[in-house]
């Protein structure tokens, strides 16, 4: 009878303790499907936020290159409009060889021209910055201070506006700004 007994009690107990081993054999799959679908979720919004991060970044950089591009633009329609100006005023003789030397030479190549020294320049030009970057600042402002003509010929002047208006206005067409 004992036996029989003992035999009813593990019956009697073997429903419970199987009930119970599945509950937290299934409670832990459930658990570790939550961490996995959790962990998921976040590495979809941590791409979905580099992948933002990246875009932004792309166009920072489209943009800036596009402002480059048309700053670049710009200063050659400039360039291209004080070159008119110069190759006019050279061909009605109103400026100096020397002047024509300072549009036309680098600081070196001008240096090396009139067998100058930077110091020298200096000297000559009353500059007492020790730098070379100061002689050369002051040759770069030579070019539109010193060496520059008034062109009483209004054809001329209006024709040079109108193409560096024109130049301008196609650099904005090439480079829109947003």
């Amino acid at each position: 009878m004992k036996e029989n007994n003992l035999l009813d009690k593990i019956n009697k107990l073997s429903l419970p303790a199987v009930i119970l081993i599945a509950s937290i054999i299934l409670g832990g799959f459930f658990y570790a499907s939550q961490v996995n679908k959790q962990r998921f979720i976040e590495r979809q919004q941590q791409i979905k936020t580099e992948t933002e991060l990246a875009k932004e970044l792309k166009e920072q950089q489209a943009k800036e290159e596009a402002e480059l591009a048309l700053n670049t633009c710009r200063a050659n329609a400039q360039e291209k409009y004080h070159k008119r100006w110069h190759n006019e005023c050279k061909a009605q003789g109103e400026l100096t060889n020397k002047c024509i030397d300072i549009k036309e030479l680098s600081y070196d190549e001008y240096l090396t021209k009139y067998e100058l020294t930077d110091e020298e320049y200096k000297k000559q030009r009353s500059i007492t910055d020790p730098s070379k970057i100061a002689g050369l600042l002051d040759y770069f402002e030579r070019q539109d201070n010193e060496c520059s003509c008034r062109l009483a010929i209004d054809p001329y002047v209006n024709l040079f506006n109108k193409g560096l208006a024109d130049d301008k206005a196609e650099c904005l067409r090439r480079y829109p700004q947003k």
